[in-house]
């Protein structure tokens, strides 16, 4: 073989090798290419609809799981106020129908009947009004908001419920800062520090005390009420706030509670941007603390 066709072979083959690398190089570009734009396919794809439709699905879940815990929570209260008002309308039914078969004859158990039946009457009306308070605190219903004193509002509370202190022999107590101010309504706020009063009074023995306190913690004011009472097993505080939880059932309708006050306590601090806590020893006393969420102290002591 001479040695011209010899290079003019070379040349043939590297040419084909070169048109061969460049045609694996245009198949694997026009591959990526078209995985590219797969990709891109598959993402606007997940982006416009798979995503959307994953995150409604999602969102339909949460509100199947939300208005299942209502609905639940809607059967408990209706199963709870039925039950309630059951008690103490079959009571009085009953002292009805022995008065009118006869005893009401007879002057002593006519006045005895007669004053439990005032009894019974006045924790219907008691238990009504904190069911209808509680409704209305729920359903948000319009209210008049105002700029409150802290400390005004709680010496005026105080003042309604200093009787019922008197005739326990029980001491109360007010340290409250006079620049801490609230926006809301302040009969509701009077309601929330009533309860709280009612209750440390109501579970503390004769001749204790019982301590009012408001102070400010960096953005925030802590209202308190600290009682020197019978104190609550740690077992019961995550439930206190709960409606017509009681940790002594018997004792709690001996001293008229309707085992709302609390849950009004947890809805009216809410309100007003505020979380209620509970810390209790028993023996020892309980205290209950109310802590509102607000800004900077301004020029007029806001906040």
């Amino acid at each position: 073989m001479s040695v011209k066709p010899c290079i003019f072979a070379a040349v043939i083959i590297t040419a084909l090798d070169i048109l061969a690398v460049r045609h694996i190089e245009n198949t694997l570009a026009l591959f990526f290419v078209i995985l590219g734009i797969t990709g891109a396919g598959v993402g606007m794809l997940y982006a416009w609809i798979v995503r959307p439709v994953m995150s409604m699905k999602h969102r339909l879940k949460e509100m199947e799981i939300e208005n299942s815990r209502i609905e639940n929570m809607r059967r408990e209260f209706v199963a709870n106020v039925t039950h309630e008002l059951k008690t103490p309308l079959t009571s009085i039914s009953g002292f009805i129908e022995t008065l009118q078969d006869g005893a009401a004859e007879d002057p002593e158990i006519r006045t005895k009947f007669i004053d439990i039946m005032a009894i019974e009457t006045a924790r219907l009306k008691r238990l009504i009004d904190d069911i209808l308070v509680l409704s209305e605190i729920e359903n948000k219903k319009d209210v008049k908001s105002e700029k409150l004193n802290i400390k005004d509002a709680i010496e005026g509370t105080v003042d309604a419920i200093l009787p019922i202190a008197d005739r326990r022999k029980i001491k109360l107590y007010i340290d409250v800062d006079p620049d801490m101010y609230l926006e809301g309504n302040e009969d509701k706020f009077r309601q929330m520090i009533m309860n709280l009063v009612e209750n440390a009074i109501k579970y503390s023995p004769e001749g204790k005390r019982v301590w009012i306190t408001g102070k400010r913690v960096r953005n925030k004011i802590e209202v308190a009420v600290r009682d020197e009472g019978i104190g609550i097993s740690k077992e019961h505080l995550d439930r206190l706030f709960e409606r017509f939880y009681r940790v002594d059932k018997s004792r709690s309708r001996e001293q008229g509670g309707t085992g709302l006050g609390l849950s009004i306590v947890k809805h009216t601090a809410a309100l007003f941007n505020g979380e209620p806590s509970v810390e209790s020893t028993p023996g020892e006393g309980t205290v209950f603390k109310v802590t509102f969420k607000c800004g900077p102290k301004d020029e007029e002591g806001y906040g």
